[in-house]
């Protein structure tokens, strides 16, 4: 059975009675390994499951029953002990059911210790996992644009402080190497997991991805379009093409993990699948799936232009079953609503506005910006108390989307349709 078919069952398998006694919030455990020792964070949600972070390079979702568990373990307790706290918890499970679970999370903290080059988030993989989204007490993750280390400190501190694990750190054309690998060391030290979104030519600069490893770096995102290098740079810029290919093969080689951004646009589209095979043979099989959709007719049929929405479904299904057939691993970051005031080559590569249905964008002046819907501010992280933030009416009606069956009879089983309709404009990451 694949470690995520088991870990969704035991995610799914047992409910307790009643609602489990630990409160929420983060707590931080030592534990002897093999390898030395490791640094976890557990972090549990108002409805009992929780997050498991791991030496800040790994995350694994757990249930209600895999916290106790693994709170019980990092405590130190025998698996005597565990199973007697289960059975006096949830009633009406078979003891071997527990004791199976028990030994598979003993599996899950050996894996998160040793995850190598996997993508850092392991039972994550689109919004179909997260539809309890409203009992989140943080989300997950948060996207930030680079900025000098004393913007970004106190950002990084009060996201640590309520409770999100994981960053990534746009940056722009050309950064500040030193901003860059300091922000890299600062959300590190705080135990959070920290990647870097960046044109693949950006991150070419004289050792600067062996500084950011050095300083703690768990994966990379870059834009990949096409195989066909001329249509690759009239998007991201004159030799990116062949830079991609020098980060992914010093990725693979240095087995950091590389997490592929694919712009989906009109011009794209007919040479994904022969794409997706190369990059697989190339060590990669993480992939980041960014729609550019509008309403707009005129701005559709442009040349490289935009996907009408209309049309969202059978493109989403085409690229699903792609996936699916290569085993790859694939995530839809929310569409994208294309802005006329740009260029498309200027919009792609600013890219998405977060990635994923889990996290959030938090600027460099502290506004808090939901992953879909309005350009619109729930707040400010370094004023407003978290409660007032997660509250704002933009993430209510965000939680409501998630929680809602957004699955119709057009296109039933989508994984693009878990969190909203991609139809629908409500749904996308609109223009600011």
């Amino acid at each position: 059975m694949k470690f995520t078919d088991w870990l969704q069952q035991l995610i799914s398998r047992i409910r307790p009675k009643e609602p489990v006694s630990i409160p929420p919030g983060m707590t931080h455990y030592l534990r002897e390994t093999e390898t030395g020792i490791t640094r976890f964070h557990l972090r549990v949600e108002r409805d009992g499951s929780g997050l498991l972070v791991t030496n800040a390079t790994a995350l694994a979702r757990l249930s209600p029953s895999g916290v106790i568990i693994a709170k019980a373990l990092l405590e130190g307790r025998s698996e005597v002990e565990v199973l007697s706290t289960l059975k006096a918890t949830f009633r009406g499970a078979a003891p071997e059911t527990m004791a199976n679970d028990i030994a598979s999370i003993n599996q899950l903290l050996q894996q998160l210790t040793a995850p190598g080059d996997a993508y850092p988030v392991f039972n994550l993989d689109d919004a179909a996992l997260a539809t309890d989204a409203a009992e989140l007490i943080a989300p997950l993750q948060a996207a930030l644009p680079l900025a000098s280390p004393d913007t970004l400190r106190p950002l990084l501190e009060r996201l640590w402080e309520v409770g999100i694990p994981h960053v990534i750190f746009f940056a722009p054309k050309t950064p500040n190497a030193t901003d860059l690998v300091r922000a890299v060391e600062r959300a590190e030290d705080l135990g959070m997991i920290a990647g870097v979104r960046a044109r693949a030519s950006d991150l070419l600069q004289e050792g600067l991805l062996n500084d950011l490893m050095v300083a703690g770096l768990d994966h990379v995102t870059f834009p990949y379009a096409a195989l066909d290098a001329d249509l690759h740079d009239a998007l991201f810029g004159a030799g990116d093409h062949q830079a991609a290919d020098t980060v992914l093969a010093w990725l693979e080689e240095n087995q950091l993990c590389a997490n592929i951004e694919i712009p989906l646009v009109e011009t794209t589209l007919p040479g994904l699948e022969t794409m997706i095979h190369s990059l697989l043979d190339r060590g990669a099989d993480n992939f980041s799936f960014v729609t550019y959709v509008t309403k707009d007719p005129a701005l559709a049929g442009k040349h490289h232009g935009a996907l009408d929405a209309d049309a969202m479904p059978q493109i989403a299904a085409i690229v699903e079953e792609g996936a699916h057939e290569v085993q790859a691993r694939f995530l839809w970051e929310p569409p994208v609503e294309r802005d006329p005031g740009q260029t498309l080559a200027e919009q792609l590569q600013q890219g998405p506005r977060c990635a994923g249905d889990v996290a959030i964008r938090v600027e460099s002046d502290g506004r808090v910006i939901p992953p879909r819907g309005p350009y619109q501010s729930a707040g400010n992280l370094l004023q407003d108390s978290w409660d007032v933030i997660w509250n704002h009416e933009a993430f209510r009606r965000y939680r409501e989307r998630v929680e809602a069956l957004t699955r119709c009879e057009i296109c039933p089983g989508l994984v693009i349709c878990a969190a909203d309709c991609p139809r629908e404009r409500t749904g996308w990451a609109q223009k600011p």
